[in-house]
């Protein structure tokens, strides 16, 4: 095979289809952690469906757009919005009201005020500030759909994996980049571990109507026939997970987050069960921890797959040089193949 190396120029093309391929719907960004490059994949992403002509939404769960970072005091990029982009975003947090026109106030209720729906009249920076919670989300979106956006686009929190949940939103771009690792080897090997985790296969229809119908967050189904699990939560410790997990069981079915705790309890089973959850967002087991699943053949499916469309990547880090520019792209694109790979910084996509 020749060795020739799979990037594309996006600036010369600056359509939506270039940069994915499936038409935008509500498409949420999220950041791997801070500093990756989240903000610039929003604004890029702004840019180009604007010059298709789409009029976008805009809103955000939790807040995001402050000129330095709350926790670290490192100067971040601004949100900015294009002119007629339709924005939702808590009223205290509005700094100059003549650049909006005010379409109504709506009784999603914030620590910042009651969430906002306003119309950006020029090219404007923007604090947005949003519900926590993926139900007051998902009314946020009525609202925006009800002035006639094409396209909505959520800010997802770095730190709330759920902010990819698809019953929020249908599409998911991710942002990694250099803050997560100042190894390259590994950064890649963490981008594509959460990569495998949100891109799931769906689970057989008889485990959908069974998630639907069963009010446990724990079941458990073998030979014997189901068993339900009664328990407050579905984050169990190893221990607990080891008890449960019984020879004859073969597929446990789990509404609510995993994480480190069941990943352990299955590497210590001899044959081990497959696993269903909600979605690929309620997954929080450790990259180190997935590899080891994976080299025991241990499956995972969901309920509700997720739309993955791409990945962003941001190079750098504060205060470093970060990788070569071209070495993460082509390093990022042949792991992660053929998801499609874009530094927005650069306009450049594997």
């Amino acid at each position: 095979m020749e060795n020739i190396p799979r990037t594309l120029r996006i600036k010369e093309m600056l359509t939506w289809s270039d940069f994915c391929g499936v038409p935008p719907s509500v498409v949420t960004i999220v950041g791997m952690a801070k500093n990756v490059g989240k903000t610039v994949t929003l604004n890029y992403i702004q840019r180009v469906l604007y010059n298709q002509g789409l009029i976008l939404g805009l809103t955000s769960i939790g807040r995001d757009g402050e000129s330095f970072d709350a926790l670290t005091n490192i100067s971040k990029p601004s949100i900015v919005v294009q002119p007629q982009a339709i924005v939702a975003t808590a009223e205290k947090v509005v700094a100059n009201p003549n650049l909006w026109d005010y379409l109504q106030k709506t009784d999603i209720v914030t620590p910042l005020g009651n969430v906002v729906i306003l119309r950006a009249k020029a090219v404007s920076k923007v604090v947005l500030a949003g519900p926590s919670k993926n139900q007051e989300v998902k009314r946020l979106l009525q609202y925006l759909s009800g002035f006639g956006t094409n396209c909505i686009l959520i800010d997802g929190a770095f730190d709330r994996q759920s902010s990819a949940d698809p019953l929020v939103s249908n599409q998911v771009v991710l942002a990694s980049g250099a803050t997560l690792s100042r190894d390259l080897e590994q950064l890649i090997y963490i981008t594509k571990s959460r990569v495998e985790q949100l891109t799931l296969p769906k689970c057989d229809d008889f485990y959908l109507t069974l998630c639907k119908q069963s009010k446990s967050k724990v079941v458990l189904a073998g030979n014997s026939g189901l068993r339900e699990i009664v328990a407050d939560t579905s984050l169990l410790s190893t221990t607990e997970w080891a008890k449960l997990l019984c020879d004859d069981c073969s597929v446990v079915l789990i509404k609510g987050a995993v994480g480190d705790g069941l990943a352990h309890a299955l590497l210590e089973k001899r044959h081990t069960p497959a696993v269903i959850v909600q979605d690929g967002s309620k997954i929080f087991i450790t990259p180190f921890l997935w590899r080891q699943l994976k080299v025991r053949n241990v499956k995972f499916q969901v309920v509700q797959p997720i739309s993955l469309l791409g990945v962003t990547i941001n190079p750098s880090y504060p205060g470093g040089n970060g990788f070569d520019p071209d070495v993460l792209l082509q390093g990022m694109g042949k792991a992660l193949a053929p998801l499609p790979i874009i530094d927005v910084v650069r306009e450049v996509k594997f």
